[in-house]
């Protein structure tokens, strides 16, 4: 199952291909961005965009939102997101099980 509660903690498990992603707004007073995540009941080619059978979902049918008040919001997802690709790609967290911790914390 891709959307978990691990510990109390709410995790989505990307990868597998049993995740629809979808952008859309909310209806709301003021424009809310939101990114909506739901499980497929198998999985499909990660990286293929299908159309959403829905103009309107409910929300049971989105378990798990992101909800954005502001586009700048937006961009600091898109940055980690970014960045955790590249570590990824880099193999950053080896680096990051030998650093040294004390020079990422204020005095």
């Amino acid at each position: 199952m891709p959307i978990i509660n691990h510990n109390g903690t709410v995790q989505i498990e990307m990868g597998s291909g049993d995740v629809k992603v979808s952008p859309g707004l909310l209806q709301l007073d003021y424009p809310c961005g939101v990114v909506v995540f739901q499980e497929y009941d198998e999985a499909r080619p990660i990286g293929n965009w299908e159309p959403n059978d829905k103009i309107v979902a409910t929300p049971e049918e989105t378990p798990l939102r992101m909800t954005f008040d502001k586009p700048e919001s937006i961009d600091v997802v898109i940055w980690a997101l970014q960045e955790a690709k590249r570590m990824m790609k880099e193999n950053t967290w080896e680096q990051l099980l030998t650093d040294d911790r004390s020079a990422y914390t204020e005095d």
